[in-house]
């Protein structure tokens, strides 16, 4: 793999590697989920995926220094994920 560039000993080239295959991944949960929309239990599995991927490329972010700009953006994404979960049950009939 080609080193862009280095800094700490940290490898941004193999770093935003990793991302775009989270990021992608991350963007076709819809995908995973579309057949069992209407079911709770899978609504509830991936808001729980989508909050812990946010929240902890967030402190990914912040840990890296900086990266202001995609910290806040994947802190509004956590806070949003948490908001859905959290009202969750009234998409769903009892």
């Amino acid at each position: 793999m080609k080193r862009f560039f280095s800094v700490g000993g940290f490898e941004a080239g193999m770093w935003a590697l990793n991302y775009g295959f989270a990021a992608l991944t991350m963007a076709s949960a819809i995908f995973w989920v579309w057949p069992h929309r209407s079911t709770l239990a899978a609504v509830e599995s991936l808001l729980g995926i989508l909050l812990t991927f946010h929240a902890l490329i967030s402190v990914s972010f912040a840990i890296q220094g900086n990266q202001e700009v995609p910290v806040v953006i994947h802190a509004v994404m956590a806070v949003l994920a948490i908001y859905c979960y959290s009202q969750r049950t009234k998409w769903f009939s009892k």
